[in-house]
């Protein structure tokens, strides 16, 4: 009996679950959705919320996490620094949730000049801002730009550490709240900001069945949210801290590729923006050598 035991159940040891790391973000909520309704098994994956995509960066590049959700930017700057990444998903797509906010008496982009704006440099705050100087014929020593962490953002716009911040949702909501108004935001550069899903390089080729059943799970959480909407905010909203109403609306300013979609857009519809957005990261000097995006997408696109 021992020996059939040992045949049938010690063989080769099962793999341990796959870290996904994540920042909070409205848009990466399907993710923790699909896990609340059992769509991502905990033995295959193991969801990791993190302070900020600061963070997930590092920990992707150091190896510590298998994936990471992160802004296309982001991804540029990893492929870059010589990380092999493979785009697996397109989550999402800013259409207004990322934001370039001011004081209430500041009306247009032209009356940042000479004040501080606050801004995540490492992170898509340093794109945004850049994209949002670069179209009211500003240029970066117009400005005084203080670095921030994403946690700082509404503490220090509210005590008036700073005269604008560039942030994002649920911090976005908040601060409106608070009075605060939008000089600038993701709709102005569509298809600019995308979140997407990368998988190291090596866990990919080695483990095509996983990027399937996280895909699965992405896309039924999306069937979730569609067929019960109040049921999936109400769960969604709590992380965010936000409530059910504000959370929908907040989801107002986001895009989520379907399935087809997402498809097309891996298999080079991206591509052309993608390319406008790493051309101009290196003009301005985000990227210190050109990158091809062509790399993350032309593999595994159907897993």
């Amino acid at each position: 009996m021992l020996a059939l035991a040992m045949g049938n159940g010690c063989g080769k040891p099962p793999p341990e679950p796959l870290q996904l790391a994540t920042n909070v973000w409205p848009g990466y909520e399907p993710l923790y959705l699909a896990r609340h309704l059992g769509a991502l098994d905990p033995r295959s994956f193991r969801l990791v919320e993190m302070a900020s995509s600061s963070d997930c960066m590092r920990a992707l590049k150091a190896g510590r996490v298998a994936a990471a959700a992160l802004t296309l930017d982001e991804v540029f700057t990893l492929l870059q620094e010589g990380v092999d990444l493979q785009i697996v998903l397109i989550m999402d797509v800013s259409n207004g949730a990322d934001a370039l906010l001011g004081r209430p008496d500041m009306k247009t982009l032209a009356a940042l000049k000479g004040h501080r704006v606050g801004v995540e440099q490492t992170a898509v705050g340093a794109y945004l801002l850049s994209r949002a100087l670069d179209q009211a014929g500003l240029r970066p020593e117009d400005i005084v730009v203080v670095p921030m962490t994403e946690g700082a953002h509404e503490a220090r716009f509210l005590d008036g550490s700073v005269d604008a911040v560039v942030t994002f949702e649920p911090s976005r909501t908040r601060l409106m709240n608070s009075g605060a108004k939008v000089l600038f935001d993701s709709s102005r550069i569509p298809n600019e900001i995308v979140d997407v899903l990368v998988f190291r390089g090596e866990v990919a080729r080695a483990r095509p069945e996983a990027m399937a059943m996280v895909r699965n799970g992405w896309f039924k959480a999306q069937a979730h949210l569609h067929q019960r909407p109040q049921e999936a905010c109400r769960q969604m909203a709590l992380r965010e801290g936000l409530d059910s109403e504000a959370f929908r609306k907040a989801l107002e300013g986001l895009s989520f590729p379907d399935e087809d979609a997402d498809r097309r857009m891996r298999a080079g519809e991206l591509l052309p923006p993608a390319r406008r957005l790493a051309d101009l990261m290196h003009r301005q000097r985000l990227l210190a050598h050109p990158v091809d995006p062509a790399r993350l997408l032309s593999r595994h696109v159907n897993p």
